[in-house]
């Protein structure tokens, strides 16, 4: 699985062991930024090899703040993640 600016990965290894999270940001071939947007804001993203890090087929292309982050990650975790869904959040976060 090829982990690239706004995949969603689970953390296999760490603290963090079992989280969702999105790639912020690739820094080399073996390091990535991610965050979750609670514990790791968009702000102050995690550096993480890509060898503790399992890749899903989803991304998030939409997602600019810390709760529409959040939402989203919380959709995949219930098993609904898609872009079609990253869409649905961002538009229900606007109109709330």
């Amino acid at each position: 699985m090829d982990i690239t600016k706004g995949s969603v990965v689970i953390a296999k290894a760490g603290r963090d062991k079992g989280r969702a999270f999105a790639v912020i940001e690739v820094l080399s071939d073996r390091e990535v930024l991610i965050a979750d947007g609670k514990r790791r804001p968009i702000e102050r993203p995690k550096r993480k090899n890509v060898i503790h890090l399992q890749g899903t087929n989803t991304t998030v292309d939409c997602i600019t703040t810390n709760r529409q982050l959040r939402m989203f990650l919380q959709n995949c975790r219930a098993g609904a993640c898609s872009r079609r869904d990253a869409e649905g959040v961002e538009n229900r976060i606007q109109e709330a």
